[in-house]
């Protein structure tokens, strides 16, 4: 398959990565959706659902905070999978104005399920690369979210999108 990347872009390494981690973000996403569809998730909430059993008992505001979002952008995802039975919410004992979020057995099914299906998408993704050319690219990619992390300009809630 021809790479389809603007002719401006190819002089550009900045244009050219952009461009590409964009193109495999987006075909991830869209192969991800259709493996989810079978599940009836939507892209972001595997990753909810995996903190949430990784962190059983944390707040919507602490979950939130690992997926550098404001509370009420987790809202909306929070609401679908405590209505799909996969998430439920309990009144804190050690501080009854909080709620937190546990999964359900539902909820622990479809995350093993979404996990086995990342995992096999991810070899699919990483087919044809060595340890060492991996390891490269991870550490290039955490660089770079660190980079963006310490962008004021997405330190602002105002810049969030829903998951």
């Amino acid at each position: 398959m021809k790479l389809s990347v603007p002719k401006e872009f190819e002089d550009s390494p900045e244009m050219m990565l952009a461009w590409l981690l964009r193109d495999i973000n987006q075909m991830t996403q869209s192969k991800l959706s259709q493996n989810l569809a079978r599940y009836g998730l939507y892209v972001g909430q595997p990753r909810i659902l995996r903190l949430i059993h990784d962190f059983p008992g944390e707040t919507q505001k602490q979950i939130a905070d690992r997926l550098f979002v404001s509370a009420a952008s987790l809202s909306t995802s929070i609401k679908r999978l405590r209505k799909a039975g996969l998430v439920e919410q309990r009144q804190s004992k050690s501080d009854l104005r909080q709620h937190e979020l546990y999964l359900t057995p539902a909820g622990e099914e479809a995350r093993e399920h979404c996990a086995h299906d990342l995992r096999e998408l991810h070899r699919h993704i990483l087919s044809g690369l060595d340890d060492k050319a991996v390891e490269s690219v991870i550490e290039s990619l955490k660089h770079m979210r660190n980079n963006l992390k310490e962008d004021s300009v997405f330190a602002s809630e105002d810049n969030e999108e829903d998951i």
